[in-house]
């Protein structure tokens, strides 16, 4: 082949790689920051990021119980976008799949569906201006926010227009707090005046505050109320891998033996989030008393010739 031949040829190929390179968008995508991977803790923000999204915005559409919105989100000059919804948004969800669709308007910048909301009403038009859904936002149950997320995504992919979508989906829950350290339904027995590490996990992103409040039970049966022995205990937390994890450590010094009430959980709440468990503080072992019990214990094997 002729080196004009190959410049030729190589030239091409660049005009192709430049010209596909215009007609088709970067492949846009999406990073879902909530509890922990893909379970959300009500109360706990949800943030969605994008990017390659070099269209000039993103309508971003949230549907689950009971809940539906949309949002016009511009686009940096990046590409990247970014929307949160804040814990006292999430709090009042319920628990169940929650859908999230990232419309791209594509290169004509025209979005193919347009939504407006009015005394809890939901409206979804086409571009056109053909009615494609009206629904109340109370009434949507789990099934119907399935559907609603499918109708949207089929709408947006299926359009005559450059409209493109993408489609992910977190879990709602309660937020919950569990034991690994103490076994359920026993009390975990530490001599008065030594230190105790108590651990666990949890649903809930490691930024929430968890504290550790101690109880007398003893004070709890006669009054009824529960005071403090000490301070809260503020608990460390961080992510982990198969779960967000909590620790935190007790220090019995000063406490007099008994029963105390342990609580250990999320502070915006005295419900959810929340454990407890029983710390028995025993009398400290005399050590000097036990050295003087093996000493007599031996003396008397030799004096009557105990094996």
């Amino acid at each position: 082949m002729s080196p004009e031949m190959k410049t030729a040829i190589q030239a091409s190929i660049i005009a192709l790689a430049a010209l596909i390179s215009v007609i088709t968008p970067c492949a846009a995508g999406i990073n879902i920051q909530a509890s922990h991977d893909i379970v959300l803790a009500k109360g706990d923000p949800l943030t969605i990021t994008g990017d390659g999204y070099h269209n000039g915005s993103a309508t971003l559409w949230g549907t689950g119980y009971s809940f539906l919105d949309s949002k016009v989100v511009n686009a940096s000059p990046d590409g990247t976008i970014l929307w949160t919804l804040d814990p006292e948004t999430t709090q009042a969800f319920h628990s169940g799949p929650f859908m999230i669709i990232v419309q791209d308007p594509g290169q004509d910048r025209d979005y193919s569906l347009q939504a407006s909301k009015s005394g809890g009403i939901f409206r979804i038009v086409s571009a056109e201006g053909i009615p494609l859904l009206e629904t109340e936002v109370q009434a949507i149950n789990i099934p119907a926010a399935l559907d609603l997320a499918s109708l949207l995504e089929s709408q947006i992919n299926g359009s005559s227009t450059d409209d493109s979508c993408v489609i992910r989906t977190v879990y709602v829950d309660e937020p919950a707090l569990h034991l690994s350290t103490v076994e359920p339904g026993s009390a975990l027995v530490v001599p008065s005046g030594e230190r105790v590490q108590v651990s666990g996990t949890m649903n809930m992103a490691p930024e929430n505050l968890i504290t550790a409040r101690m109880y007398d039970t003893d004070v709890i049966e006669e009054t009824g109320l529960r005071i403090p022995v000490r301070p809260a205990t503020v608990v460390a937390t961080e992510r982990g891998i198969l779960g967000n994890t909590w620790r935190c450590t007790l220090d019995t010094t000063g406490l007099e033996p008994g029963e105390y009430l342990v609580e250990v959980g999320w502070d915006r709440s005295q419900v959810s989030g929340q454990n407890a468990f029983l710390l028995q503080v025993i009398q400290p072992e005399n050590r000097l008393e036990r050295v003087l019990d093996g000493i007599f214990w031996r003396i008397q094997r030799r004096i009557f010739g105990f094996s």
